[in-house]
């Protein structure tokens, strides 16, 4: 089954966290590299699909391959620090 869509890329914005996510290892503690970023995301949505669903699919964007994920029942909201958080929304009373 095929299905299509529009996507109002000028919507999109980029995702702003408070600090960066760093691993320990034998003490030592560094930032994530991106393969353990990657790794611990999927996880994250792995979580998530289970209590949500999350729905991915492969796309093209300007070119270059891009991975598109849809997460049911939440959206992207900034807290009052300007921070990106999501947002659990209930479909019976969605709140802006």
């Amino acid at each position: 089954m095929s299905q299509s869509f529009e996507l109002d890329l000028g919507m999109a914005s980029r995702i702003v966290i408070p600090e960066v996510i760093q691993v320990q290892k034998r003490g030592v503690r560094r930032r994530s590299s991106f393969r353990e970023c990657l790794s611990m995301a999927l996880g994250a949505l792995g979580m998530l699909d289970r209590s949500s669903g999350v729905l991915a699919l492969n796309a093209e964007f300007n070119g270059r391959s891009t991975a598109l994920v849809l997460i049911e029942n939440v959206k992207f909201v900034r807290d009052m620090d300007g921070y990106t958080v999501l947002k659990e929304i209930n479909n019976e009373n969605e709140s802006r």
